[in-house]
């Protein structure tokens, strides 16, 4: 006997936007066996593999597996459609407004997020300008430091750091397309403002896998990183694990990261004060907050360092 349910799901976006609905089919075989000589002796019934498992006939796809992501600046097409993000002093950075994607389902569909595929790097977040607007307003010393950011879609805040004197900087997205179509183009547009793209590396892939891959990197510790930039990273609370043990494996001893998110995700469920439990619990790091945002939706800046020993 096989019985089939059909579920439509319905979630909401990192910006409490309804996401697309999704239809799922659960099927549970059922073999009735003899026994005794009698048929149908429902005491002795035997479950198929996908019941006993509880595993669904549709799930996510594995997390992506993380790898380098190699450029030419000398060969990054002109951006058609351009726009700039005026900062404190008067400084524009500029960056892709249409960005061209073929593959990314999420970048074309009414979801700005599908998990396991794709994490919205397509657009430009209003915390990831929260962010970069803090640092140029608090004239962070980025002179020599060696940067990352994590998940960084249109990379505005690294490449802040990049115009301003920084040594290397790393740039990390889920979704390789995110950094051919949106970072690297970003990235190459203010090469004219000081950015010097020899000090880039673009790193695409899930975090556990982008961890082993950086830390293979380092050769000392000096080589880690002296300051992280992340925005609207903390919306998925199944994540929190994966990003702080990147940040305890990459961030310098005495490093800095700086975390832009909202106070709470609706629809979701993550936000900055479930962030700072966990980071309490895990008992690595500290975390203050530095700024708070309350037009619209409220949003927060916290600066997360390492706990001294």
């Amino acid at each position: 006997m096989v019985l089939e349910f059909r579920v439509e799901l319905q979630g909401f976006s990192k910006d409490h936007k309804i996401l697309g609905r999704t239809r799922m089919s659960f099927t549970f075989g059922f073999q009735l066996e003899e026994e005794d000589g009698e048929k149908g002796d429902r005491s002795s019934f035997q479950s198929t593999p996908e019941l006993t498992s509880g595993t669904l006939k549709e799930c996510p796809p594995p997390p992506l597996p993380a790898r380098e992501v190699t450029v030419s600046f000398s060969e990054v097409p002109q951006p058609t459609a351009t726009s700039g993000l005026t900062l404190e002093g008067g400084e524009v950075l500029s960056y892709v407004t249409c960005p061209e994607s073929k593959c990314l389902e999420g970048s074309t569909s009414e979801s700005d997020l599908i998990p396991n595929v794709y994490e919205g790097g397509m657009k430009i977040w209003e915390c990831s300008v929260d962010l970069v607007q803090y640092l140029s307003e608090i004239a962070y010393p980025w002179t020599g430091k060696n940067v990352l950011e994590l998940g960084c879609g249109a990379g505005l805040p690294g490449i802040l750091a990049l115009t301003k004197g920084a040594g290397k900087i790393h740039f990390q997205d889920y979704n390789e397309e995110v950094l051919q179509t949106v970072t690297i183009p970003n990235v190459s547009l203010n090469r004219g403002t000081g950015v010097d793209a020899a000090r880039c590396k673009f790193f695409a892939g899930d975090w556990s896998g982008v961890q082993k891959l950086l830390t293979e990197e380092f050769k000392s510790t000096s080589d880690k990183y002296d300051v992280i930039l992340t925005s609207e990273t903390i919306y998925n609370t199944a994540s929190y694990q994966k990003l702080h043990d990147l940040m305890k494996s990459v961030l310098a001893p005495n490093g800095t990261v700086y975390l832009a998110a909202k106070t709470h995700y609706f629809g979701v469920g993550g936000g900055t004060r479930l962030f700072e439990e966990f980071l309490r619990k895990e008992d690595v790091f500290s975390s203050e907050v530095c700024k708070v945002y309350s037009e619209g939706v409220n949003r927060e800046i916290l600066k997360i360092e390492m706990k001294k020993s």
